[in-house]
């Protein structure tokens, strides 16, 4: 029964290592966010009414599937192209950005919501709109061997902030005002691969697997996003929260006890 015993947490032992690999992978990597343009005039005499935030420009053209080599096979299995692919990642992180700003806005107290492009700012009103500059599923297969950046996945966006009917001055707003520019980048981590830290052969012998499988659930393990570009979407929708908790106290709009800190590079 020992000897059993014995057997069976060798062979669990290594697959649960693996696991821990993949799920470190998913959870260390870095989301920051930079300003751009910051507002520096006096504190905004009005605390919004709206805050609309509009989907975000994202095109093909800004994503990049998986270059791994076993991509080309998902996606016969799954009956798509590369483009079409391509296009249900654009439709996630879109939604996923919208999705997640307004929720986070919510939180701190505002009243956020979703709107489309034929919705039109008001006064004493928020606007939000933004653009994907890189949406790259990197290489899975390389991450996850080989790792230490190899491969390395990532979403950068393009923020700004308007404000319509907000400052002491409103008479000389007849549009929004442009009150505030930001970028996000969230990458993958750089933890060693399944070949440096079990062996190739471990890796080869179905250690990718369990690593695979430990990443998705890292990533399910705070919300049900379809993709890792889902994932890395909301990570940046939360630093851009933070980073607007931050502008929200400075004009008295939020608590103390409601900023988050950003993290900068």
């Amino acid at each position: 029964m020992p000897k059993k015993r014995f057997t069976m947490m060798s062979t669990i032992l290594p697959a649960l290592l693996v696991a821990l690999i993949g799920f470190l992978g998913v959870g260390c990597g870095k989301t920051v966010v930079q300003p751009s343009v910051e507002y520096k005039g006096p504190a905004l005499a009005q605390r919004p009414e709206r805050i609309l935030v509009y989907d975000f420009a994202v095109t093909t053209a800004e994503v990049k599937e998986n270059q791994g080599m076993f991509q080309s096979k998902v996606n016969e299995m799954k009956a798509v192209t590369t483009r079409e692919h391509e296009q249900e990642i654009a439709d996630e992180v879109k939604k996923v950005a919208a999705d997640e700003l307004v929720e986070g806005i919510r939180k701190l107290g505002l009243p956020a919501e979703r709107a489309t492009a034929t919705v039109l700012m008001t006064p004493r009103s928020l606007g939000i709109v933004g653009q994907f500059i890189d949406v790259d599923e990197g290489n899975k297969a390389q991450r996850l061997v080989i790792g230490f950046g190899m491969g390395q996945s990532r979403v950068d966006i393009r923020m700004q902030v308007f404000g319509h009917g907000l400052t002491r001055d409103e008479a000389k707003e007849a549009a929004p005002v442009k009150l505030l520019g930001l970028e996000t980048h969230a990458e993958s981590g750089k933890m060693p691969g399944a070949a440096l830290t079990l062996g190739a052969g471990a890796a080869a012998q179905g250690g990718v697997t369990a690593g695979v499988a430990a990443a998705n659930v890292g990533v399910s393990g705070v919300k049900s996003y379809r993709s890792a570009m889902g994932q890395m979407t909301a990570r940046s929708a939360d630093q851009a929260v933070a980073y607007l908790s931050e502008f929200f106290f400075i004009q008295g709009w939020i608590a103390p006890d409601k900023v988050i800190r950003a993290e900068r590079p």
